[in-house]
């Protein structure tokens, strides 16, 4: 898989990898590489979303770039 930022810089990754990057960046978009599985990047995409982002401070998740797109859509009431 390959995972790029807003800016086009990217990381290579296998899925697991891939979901946990995808879920820490801010319009971040997942394709996938020409030996990946076919549905490898529709499956990093969905599991992107329920994942949280990756936690550089200890502490409590308390801000919405902290929790997954799913928990804040829930916080959201949408």
């Amino acid at each position: 898989m390959t995972v790029l930022d807003r800016f086009n810089g990217g990381a290579d990754g296998c899925e697991h990898h891939a979901a946990r990057l995808l879920a820490s960046l801010d319009r971040g978009r997942v394709y996938p590489l020409p030996d990946a599985p076919p549905g490898a990047a529709i499956r990093v995409f969905n599991a992107a979303d329920s994942i949280r982002p990756f936690c550089w401070l200890d502490g409590p998740r308390t801000e919405p770039s902290q929790r997954s797109h799913a928990e804040n859509r829930a916080r959201n009431g949408r």
